[in-house]
């Protein structure tokens, strides 16, 4: 019994420190050796930014089933006018790609805005590519469902200026830097404006399976921007260190952003979290986008500090109220209460350029690609079954010992005598260590052949070790 109570402490001393200790970079590697100049603007961040949350009103609203007004949905108004701008900006319009989707009982229509570049052929011979994207959905509206009886979220009435207008802002500016500099580029590059990011993460579901197995095996990193603005900024690739995440980590150490891009700390996991089927173990940086892709190539998430939705509190980690999602998720609030908002918009698109554009990119995003798998296992609800039964095990065990530990000790000092079921007899136990015993076979200690008698524990007569 103790070697087994032994074994369950260790494991779960070895599930908890494996859950919740994020992964620690082997060393970043100087993947960038200078000559690199700032390309973006905290101006032109918050110029961007503001021209985006204009549009509709601010309603941007996902999943506008049939039954929505005659005027149309505001997700749809924004993806035009993210296509527009994206002209404007550099001469080439995105491409509206629609879908239908269902979602429960409903079938709603969507659409991903896509903004394709091309690296010169010589450059990029295997044709690799790249995915940069996020959503440009909000919850502005409530969303019911078809029949109205149920709903999908409850409209925030805000124009979501984290969540997620500050990521659309910057991924304008870096379609505008990209394309004037696409001659320079070694892979080819997506950037992506999702739909129905809301719920399901249906735009990068939709523009993942429409790439197709050749498509797919093409992509060597898939990047996700998400609630940008905040106290933080993180960078996430995996639960281990990773080729292609030391690669852009020493990129923004190379170009003077190194101190203001961290991993995310170990806190920041919640394997009770499932999202999806497929996510049992669940790092708050997947819970974006990127759970689309993860396992599947390459990731970054790209994500602020300061929003803790999954807590389902109303503060967030630093004791501030949250912003993204809600009621309070708006420019005027964003500007108040994370004044280097801009700035964080800025050091990110920054190290993503410096990273994509960077001698050397390629090779390390082939040599994360054989990275891949070695955490597969945390993907399966199996693996958040058996952490669960190991730490109940565990706590179990660990009652047990006290429990015993403290009716031993305080036995006979004032307290209860501890009182044992001899289930097969005296034979088998020793009545010399202070308990009172109650022998099933015989009934109590010195009584009749009823268990459960006048006297089941023998305080009327016979010896307190149980002798008979």
């Amino acid at each position: 019994m103790k070697k087994i109570i032994f074994v369950s402490v260790i494991l779960v001393a070895l599930s908890v420190i494996f859950l919740f200790t994020a992964c620690g970079p082997s060393g970043y590697a100087d993947a960038f050796d200078g000559g690199y100049s700032p390309v973006y603007s905290a101006d032109g961040m918050k110029t961007e930014l503001d021209k985006f949350l204009a549009v509709g009103g601010g309603d941007r609203t996902c999943l506008v089933s049939e039954n929505a007004p005659e005027d149309g949905s505001g997700e749809y108004a924004a993806a035009e006018w993210i296509a527009g701008e994206l002209e404007t900006l550099t001469g080439q319009k995105g491409k509206i790609v629609s879908f239908e989707r269902d979602v429960y009982t409903d079938s709603f229509e969507s659409q991903n805005v896509v903004f394709s570049l091309k690296a010169p052929a010589e450059n990029n011979p295997e044709g690799y590519k790249v995915v940069i994207g996020a959503h440009y959905d909000n919850m502005y509206d409530t969303c019911e469902s078809g029949d109205g009886r149920a709903v999908y979220f409850r409209g925030t009435r805000a124009a979501g200026a984290m969540g997620n207008g500050a990521a659309v802002a910057a991924l304008l500016n870096m379609c505008d830097i990209f394309a004037d500099n696409a001659d320079g580029l070694s892979t080819d590059v997506d950037f992506v404006f999702y739909g129905m990011g809301c719920i399901d993460y249906g735009g990068a579901d939709e523009y993942w399976s429409g790439l197709g197995e050749r498509g797919r095996d093409s992509v060597i990193l898939a990047v996700t921007l998400e609630r940008l603005g905040g106290s933080d900024l993180w960078m996430w690739f995996d639960e281990q260190s990773t080729a292609h995440g030391d690669f852009i980590l020493g990129t923004a150490a190379g170009i003077g952003c190194g101190d203001h891009i961290s991993l995310p700390p170990a806190r920041q996991t919640d394997p009770d979290v499932i999202l999806t089927d497929s996510l049992p173990y669940t790092p708050y940086p997947l819970m974006n986008e990127t759970s689309v892709y993860f396992g599947k190539t390459n990731v970054c998430s790209v994500t602020s500090g300061s929003d803790f939705t999954f807590l389902l509190t109303d503060n967030d980690g630093y004791g501030r109220e949250d912003i993204s999602y809600t009621s309070r998720d708006t420019l005027e609030r964003l500007e108040r209460d994370m004044p280097d908002y801009a700035d964080q918009m800025r050091v990110a698109a920054e190290t993503l350029t410096a990273s994509v554009f960077g001698a050397g990119f390629t090779g390390a995003c082939l040599k994360g690609l054989e990275q891949i798998g070695a955490y597969d296992w945390l993907t399966s609800r199996l693996a958040a079954y058996i952490a669960g039964a190991v730490l109940a095990a565990g706590v179990l065990a660990f009652t047990l010992i006290t429990v015993s530990r403290l009716r031993k000790k305080y036995a006979g000092e004032g307290g209860r005598p501890n009182i044992k079921v001899a289930v097969f007899g005296m034979d088998y136990e020793d009545p010399e260590d202070g308990d009172v015993y109650v022998d099933i076979r015989s009934g109590k200690p010195n009584g009749p052949e009823d268990p459960f008698g006048d006297d089941p524990f023998g305080t009327d007569g016979g010896d307190k070790d149980g002798k008979a």
